[in-house]
């Protein structure tokens, strides 16, 4: 689904550049889970802005869905094919009820009137909304109106799905429905790139990446990202208390592969 070899992206700040990604080498197979983390400023949101085609990278190859991103072209192809939900619930809909929120991208297809009303219909019971087609998407919560958001990817028939902080102003429930909303959606094959920086959300990964200083600075399991790598003590994260007590068990003797990432597992050895 994407492939990076030493991509590369400066930014101009006055008379000067700046380097924003330095090198990246990464790839994401079709129908892939992989987590992107890392730090405020070490360039997530410049990453995943080359992948759907709203930054260009200053070097380096770059191809999404099988496009070359070098050519305007390619890039404007690729905004249908990889779809972003964002960090704030409120900033993404453009219509006044979910109906005509969904509405808006099949419209913009050209889909025929009967078509495009069933498909809402599709989407809006997909994304558990049917309920909720014509309530005013100011009376929805947080989670809805991002559940919304994902109809609205869905709606674009995207390959991927990235979500860019997408739980970060969500209540503990809301967090947990979209997170299993987007679990739904890759275990039926759209391919997800999960931006966050919550340990929670990082454990049920099966694959992290971890940014720095705009360079990859791991790409592999949690358990060995967790467990067998000075990395997260290096970038002062406060584990979980699964890992804690993971740590404990480790120092016991305990096999990495046995050690709990999540709450569920640490139940279970208990």
């Amino acid at each position: 689904m994407i492939r990076a070899h030493n991509l590369t992206l400066s930014v101009r700040e006055g008379q000067h550049s700046r380097s924003v990604l330095q090198g990246i080498d990464f790839h994401i197979e079709r129908g892939e889970w992989v987590a992107l983390t890392g730090a405020n400023g070490c360039g997530k949101t410049s990453l995943i802005r080359c992948f759907n085609g709203l930054n260009t990278p200053s070097a380096g190859s770059l191809t999404v869905a099988g496009l070359d991103m070098r050519p305007a072209h390619n890039r404007a192809a690729v905004k249908q094919r990889v779809q972003l939900v964002f960090q704030n619930p409120e900033a993404q809909t453009v219509g006044s009820t979910p109906f005509e929120d969904i509405a808006f991208g099949l419209e913009n297809r050209g889909l025929a009137r009967d078509l495009m009303i069933a498909r809402i219909g599709e989407i809006l019971q997909q994304v558990g909304l049917a309920h909720k087609t014509e309530a005013e998407v100011s009376t929805l919560s947080g989670g809805e109106r991002q559940r919304l958001a994902v109809g609205c990817c869905l709606a674009l028939d995207a390959d991927m799905i990235i979500f860019d902080e997408a739980t970060s102003m969500l209540d503990p429930e809301g967090r947990l429905d979209i997170l299993e909303l987007a679990q739904g959606l890759w275990q039926a094959g759209t391919t997800i790139l999960w931006v966050t920086q919550r340990m929670e959300e990082l454990a049920v990964s099966p694959r992290i990446a971890v940014l720095g200083g705009g360079q990859l600075l791991y790409d592999g399991s949690p358990r060995s990202l967790f467990y067998a790598s000075a990395l997260p003590d290096a970038l002062g994260w406060t584990p979980s208390p699964a890992v804690r007590v993971g740590k404990l068990l480790q120092r016991q003797g305990w096999p990495v592969h046995l050690l709990p990432l999540t709450g569920q597992e640490l139940e279970e050895i208990l």
